[in-house]
């Protein structure tokens, strides 16, 4: 006899959501690379994940919050940029999760010539 009162739940990792942020995040305009967060307890234990370097995700059980680090082309607006980064990437983990998320910060880490890294190398998105 089948158990009928079984209820499965989806759990979805900081990873995937780092992921689906990250993604939406480099395609607004202006956006030139990714930043790294500053090291923590969490992200040293965090070995070759390299999301989670640059998205904070914190989860609960009813929204999600996210704090991203970027780096910006200098001609970018930081104000206009940022904005539309927080509706893309809200937008983005809302359709692609079903999850309520309330809260998108963002850190300019940087601000580069063009298309380069701080390193003078081509940016790697």
């Amino acid at each position: 006899m089948a158990d009928n009162n079984y209820t499965g739940g989806l759990v979805i990792s900081e990873d995937v959501i780092a992921t689906i942020a990250i993604n939406a995040a480099k395609d607004v305009d202006g956006v030139a690379g990714l930043g790294d967060r500053p090291a923590d307890l969490y992200t040293t234990f965090k070995v070759n994940n390299e999301n989670i370097k640059h998205v904070k995700v914190t989860l609960s059980d009813y929204d999600i919050k996210l704090h991203m680090y970027l780096i910006l082309t200098n001609s970018a607006k930081i104000q206009d940029v940022s904005v539309n980064v927080q509706s893309a990437v809200k937008a983005a983990v809302q359709n692609m999760t079903g999850r309520v998320v309330t809260r998108v910060d963002i850190t300019i880490s940087g601000i580069v010539d063009g298309g380069t890294s701080p390193n003078n190398e081509p940016s790697e998105l």
